[in-house]
């Protein structure tokens, strides 16, 4: 380990080598993963020990590299410390009232170990820690860390689109950095994925009134002959997307990359107010991406140019475009030239699921069809007055058939992989609010729980079982505030069925019972659905 250029007491050595032994013991063969190296860690009793760590695993990076290397194993253990120790980081490296000597020393000194140990990391493919350890620099507020992280985008940016937003996640949230510390510096970088949320760290500082100038005020010739690259590039990709790469990954990333990068200059050529960039977003608006279309026609409009508002009021009957369109259409005072019919509360609620459902963790793309199936006005979890509930029908053209399934949209939005066409709609209501109760008096455990309560409980439901019933599997114990029962595979008449029995001898099954492959969950959300309809 380096010298350290401060004293550090004997406690802060000792809780350094332990939670180095925790890591080294967690890398070892033969453990399991869970969330052993979280409930393990110990939080020091001074944030800045945490400089020790950082030391040592900059040290011993090589060693850590062939450790992880080839184990998803010990991947995800370092992941997990990793996310412990940058904790501490920010902690450590927040600014404080006092500005003592030792103090600043200190921070300088964990801003350059945190530097670098992001240098040794980088490229090692750890989920968001790249992200975390850069976010540490930004969030400190101090001059000197933010503009080494700025270097370090520049120089070795994070591979994940994802870990640079975290990195500057910190300027959206804190109007005390200067400006001239992160731009027009960001904005020399070539990489989509660092150009792009930086252009949204500079849009967001204008719209919340931190800066009176764009920060890429400058920067508009170049950024105007950057959005006409990428409007050709996309025109390309829509008539041929096999000449962009030779799989669907390369092809989606180059398409990602444009698009996000594209939405983010519109949004700058709109608050910077240069109306040079009114050619190249008229060209933009007519690609088929419905996303840059709306914000190409949102730009038109800011920069005073009517095509654009027609077109935003145009694209309020697309269910894809609608919620983003009326937005922008209400900030500029032009939402009563929309059409009535889509602006009630099913069209608005067609356009939220459909805009989950685009999203990368969900479907990635909008569907090609919606269809109402059942709006009601329901008692929901969270909420004190009755909530206006949807369910739609969603439809996706796949290459040989059509991908359909029954989506809710109301105080939130959510489908599951098994099709809900096939049961009655009071059931359809009750599986999702099931599924959305987060309380603390709602909850499961696992059969081989430890817990003699539950093995009580749950036995005696069992015992009570009539002849015609035979257990196969206990599945899960479960608890809704003063309501108890086990999910259960049952043997009914010959027929295996999924079944949660209550203690008030309440029997709920399957309602997928023509199906095999039915979710279990389903069937516990059902329960807990209809018990809380029952009781509201």
């Amino acid at each position: 380990m380096e010298a350290i250029p401060f004293d550090l007491p004997d406690s802060a050595y000792a809780w350094s080598n332990l939670v180095e032994a925790i890591l080294e013991s967690g890398l070892e063969e033969g453990g399991s993963i869970g969330r052993d190296m979280i409930d393990q860690w110990e939080e020091p009793e001074e944030p800045i020990w945490s400089v020790l760590v950082a030391s040592e695993l900059c040290e011993s990076a090589e060693t850590l590299q062939e450790q992880v290397r080839g184990s998803a194993k010990n991947r995800v253990r370092l992941e997990q410390f990793l996310a412990c120790l940058t904790r501490t980081f920010r902690q450590a490296i927040a600014a404080k009232n006092s500005h003592s000597d030792l103090e600043q020393l200190q921070r300088l000194v964990l801003i350059e170990h945190v530097a670098r140990l992001y240098t040794k990391l980088h490229g090692w493919g750890l989920q968001r820690c790249e992200g975390s350890l850069l976010q540490v620099l930004f969030a400190s507020g101090h001059s000197t860390a933010i503009k080494l992280g700025v270097d370090l985008l520049l120089v070795s940016a994070p591979v994940d689109w994802a870990d640079v937003s975290l990195s500057l996640a910190p300027l959206m949230q804190s109007k005390t950095w200067r400006v001239e510390d992160v731009f027009p510096a960001l904005l020399q970088s070539t990489l989509p994925s660092v150009l792009s949320p930086a252009l949204d760290v500079a849009n967001y500082a204008v719209r919340s009134r931190a800066l009176m100038e764009h920060p890429a005020k400058a920067e508009l010739p170049s950024l105007i002959r950057l959005m006409g690259g990428l409007v050709n590039q996309l025109g390309l990709l829509e008539e041929n997307p096999a000449h962009f790469g030779g799989t669907v990954q390369e092809i989606q990333k180059i398409l990602f990359d444009s698009i996000s990068l594209c939405v983010s200059l519109c949004d700058t050529f709109a608050l910077a107010g240069d109306q040079a960039a009114i050619g190249k977003l008229n060209q933009a608006s007519k690609l088929s991406h419905r996303r840059i279309r709306t914000e190409a026609a949102y730009a038109l409009a800011k920069l005073g140019d009517k095509n654009g508002e027609q077109q935003l009021i145009d694209l309020a009957s697309d269910f894809s475009s609608r919620q983003r369109a009326i937005a922008y259409a209400e900030e500029l005072a032009i939402e009563d030239r929309i059409d009535d019919q889509w602006t009630t509360a099913a069209a608005l609620a067609e356009s939220r699921l459909a805009n989950w459902l685009a999203q990368n963790e969900q479907m990635g793309l909008s569907p090609a069809r919606m269809e109402l199936l059942d709006q009601r006005t329901l008692s929901w979890p969270g909420f004190e007055q009755p909530q206006e509930c949807f369910l739609f029908r969603y439809e996706y053209d796949m290459q040989d058939s059509i991908y359909s399934n029954v989506g809710f949209s109301g105080p939130m939005c959510h489908t599951f992989s098994q099709d809900l066409a096939d049961i009655s709609l009071d059931d359809a209501y009750a599986i999702f609010v099931g599924w959305d109760i987060d309380h603390p008096e709602a909850f499961e455990v696992q059969p081989n729980t430890i817990d003699v309560r539950f093995h009580e409980r749950a036995k005696q439901i069992i015992d009570a079982l009539p002849e015609e019933m035979e257990l196969m599997e206990s599945l899960l114990y479960v608890n809704f505030f003063e309501h108890f029962g086990v999910l259960a595979r049952m043997k009914i008449k010959g027929e295996v069925r999924v079944v949660l029995i209550s203690e008030d001898d309440r029997m709920t099954c399957d309602p997928f019972a023509t199906k095999n492959q039915a979710e279990p969950h389903l069937t516990y959300w059902l329960w807990r659905g209809r018990t809380f309809f029952e009781t509201v």
